[in-house]
């Protein structure tokens, strides 16, 4: 290839990865993931159709740049604490991303199985400290995992309908209808972790009963 060649494929100005990930979350907020392509990500940049190549070579390495960013802040709390509070507070820091990075959170939490596994091995270490055995890791991360997922989903989703037009004071759902429209997202997310953490707690408590850890 000859240098006029190369200058040509080289972008005339320089990006940084964080300029790169801020129009790639630009670009999903206002259009979804699957909006995000690699020629709209150059619209945002103002660069070339073909000059987002020299920076990522794809869509899916892209997701993986954005991933990185969100979940490598996440830290894990000191060892001097008991392990469900520990516990608690990682949820609290790995929603906290979640929330900071709105529009992937799909994305983020599907790359903690895949490029950014130092959350989800945190998590497990966490909890084999604490004694569970080897399937209730397993089943603890999962349980851990899928109520951050799903509660992406209901948010998504909004709360819960009711529907306006039918009133009747005997009927549970109608009776509770004020209560949904005074409960906000924070309501929801902590009456869930706290759900999650004190059945986790019951169960390794139950483990032990049986002789297992």
């Amino acid at each position: 290839m000859s240098s006029s060649e190369l200058a040509e494929r080289r972008p005339r100005s320089t990006l940084t990865e964080e300029q790169i990930v801020d129009a790639a979350l630009r670009v999903i907020r206002a259009d979804g993931v699957d909006g995000l392509t690699m020629r709209r990500l150059s619209r945002e940049l103002g660069v070339s159709a073909m000059a987002a190549y020299y920076y990522v070579a794809n869509k899916q390495e892209l997701l993986d740049i954005v991933a990185a960013r969100a979940l490598a802040d996440i830290t894990v709390p000191g060892a001097e604490l008991s392990w469900h509070v520990r516990l608690r507070m990682l949820i609290d820091r790995i929603d906290a991303e979640l929330r900071h990075y709105r529009g992937v959170e799909e994305v983020l939490l599907e790359r903690m199985h895949s490029t950014q596994r130092h959350v989800m091995r945190a998590m497990m270490e966490l909890l084999a400290e604490a004694g569970f055995d080897d399937a209730g890791v397993v089943m603890a991360y999962a349980t851990v995992h899928t109520y951050l997922f799903g509660r992406y989903r209901v948010t998504l989703a909004g709360p819960p309908h009711v529907d306006s037009h039918v009133e009747d004071e005997d009927d549970i759902v109608d009776r509770l209808r004020p209560t949904v429209a005074s409960l906000h997202g924070r309501d929801y997310y902590e009456f869930g972790v706290d759900t999650v953490v004190a059945g986790l707690r019951a169960q390794l408590r139950k483990q032990r009963r049986n002789g297992h850890g």
